[in-house]
């Protein structure tokens, strides 16, 4: 559907399979990055009715990225992460976002919206 490769050292990958909406980020999502990642974000909320953000290719997660994701629950309660970076884990433990978090697509896309 749509990709972005920034200069900030993030790329972000978007496509819909059935009624899930899939947002892969690849890189480091930081105050650098994160417009493109919200924006991708916003892009993927007017498509579909699931949304699951792959986040298993980010190495670092800042808060500012949490701030993009925490805006995006709100917007589209239908949403799930996928995340497996030991980093990108304890941003979302002491965050308290209350998103699914999933280390594999498959179960992302089943929580999707529970």
């Amino acid at each position: 559907m749509r990709s972005s490769r920034g200069g900030a050292g993030l790329t972000v990958f978007t496509s819909k399979r059935d009624d899930v909406v899939l947002v892969t980020a690849a890189g480091e999502i930081d105050v650098a990055s994160v417009a493109e990642f919200r924006a991708a974000l916003s892009h993927a909320c007017g498509v579909g009715e699931k949304l699951v953000v792959d986040l298993s290719r980010v190495g670092y997660l800042s808060c500012a990225g949490l701030r993009a994701i925490e805006e995006t629950r709100r917007a589209r309660p239908a949403l799930s992460i996928v995340a497996t970076g030991p980093l990108v884990l304890r941003a979302f433990a002491v965050s308290g976002i209350e998103v699914p978090v999933r280390r594999g697509l498959r179960e992302a896309s089943a929580a999707a919206g529970k």
